[in-house]
């Protein structure tokens, strides 16, 4: 009876994954017994530690993995794979021609490049289109987040990348103040090494994902360079220089001047001054089509 009763119980378990409790065969000794139970613990323990192991590589390759990106390729960034032409007599190493090399050609319409504007910002487009904007942001201000990852987004890769209009970014520091400088000023220094605008959109990211005090501390805007596979000693010693001081003030004075109140403002020239427009992605549409009309003639 003893055996049939163990017979059984096996039977019971043998659907289960984890038996509730370890099983002996009838008539063996105690040692017998005690072996058993070791071997049976020894496997459950290989497999905890197996499962353990496993865990701690998953979680460690994600954690190391959190926020970068693939090195500065036409791949990763499409939207600014573009031809650049610097053209500043300011700051001739900003988004210069030979800070970088396409690495594809570009499927931007011909004439499109990014290039320095009058306001001494980085602006993508054709320069001769009739119709430029500027957008007046902050990599702090989330509200500036979305508008770039939304509106201004879709209308870089539908009305921008066709040359029908360029689009500039005037950095303010108003939200973040000194975090928001240091994140300028690095956005800047990697424009040096052609990558102003995926820098840029890296910054967004990271103000969206933790706190700007985390974001955009020194070693984390070097750890970001680096993670692009920019030259982080490079990034950081432009931005130690601080050389582009001048610049972002001079930004919040053109912002205040031009009754910029807050963040993101949108601005608009059609070669005689500054004007704020609506923001949305069909007021930026309608603007541009009346631009073309009229230097069409129509």
């Amino acid at each position: 009876m003893a055996t049939q009763t163990q017979d059984t119980q096996q039977e019971s378990n043998a659907g289960s994954l984890w038996p509730t409790r370890a099983t002996f065969t009838v008539g063996m000794t105690r040692r017998q017994r005690q072996q058993q139970f070791r071997q049976q613990m020894n496997a459950l323990t290989g497999v905890l530690v197996v499962t353990l192991v496993v865990s701690a590589i998953v979680v460690i390759s994600n954690w190391n993995n959190v926020g970068a990106v693939e090195a500065i390729t036409c791949a990763a960034f499409p939207d600014f794979c573009v031809p650049l032409a610097g053209e500043s007599t300011v700051y001739d190493k900003l988004e210069a021609a030979d800070s970088r090399v396409l690495d594809e050609e570009s499927t931007a319409a011909p004439g499109v490049v990014r290039y320095v504007g009058t306001l001494n910002e980085p602006r993508i487009g054709d320069p001769a289109a009739p119709i430029h904007f500027v957008t007046v942001s902050d990599y702090a201000c989330p509200h500036c987040q979305d508008f770039h990852g939304g509106d201004l987004d879709r209308f870089i890769k539908e009305y921008v990348l066709t040359g029908q209009a360029t689009f500039g970014f005037v950095q303010t520091v108003w939200t973040g103040r000194g975090f928001s400088e240091l994140a300028s000023q690095a956005a800047l220094c990697a424009g040096e090494q052609g990558a102003f605008w995926e820098y840029s959109e890296e910054l967004f990211a990271a103000a969206d994902a933790e706190s700007i005090s985390a974001a955009f501390s020194l070693a984390s805007l070097r750890d970001q360079a680096r993670d692009m596979g920019l030259d982080a000693d490079e990034l950081e010693d432009c931005v130690s220089s601080a050389r582009y001081a001048v610049l972002l003030s001079q930004n919040e004075t053109f912002a205040l001047d031009s009754g910029v109140t807050g963040t993101p403002t949108v601005l608009v020239s059609y070669g005689n001054g500054w004007t704020i427009v609506n923001r949305t992605f069909d007021s930026l549409v309608e603007l541009t089509e009346a631009a073309h009309a009229r230097a069409n003639g129509e």
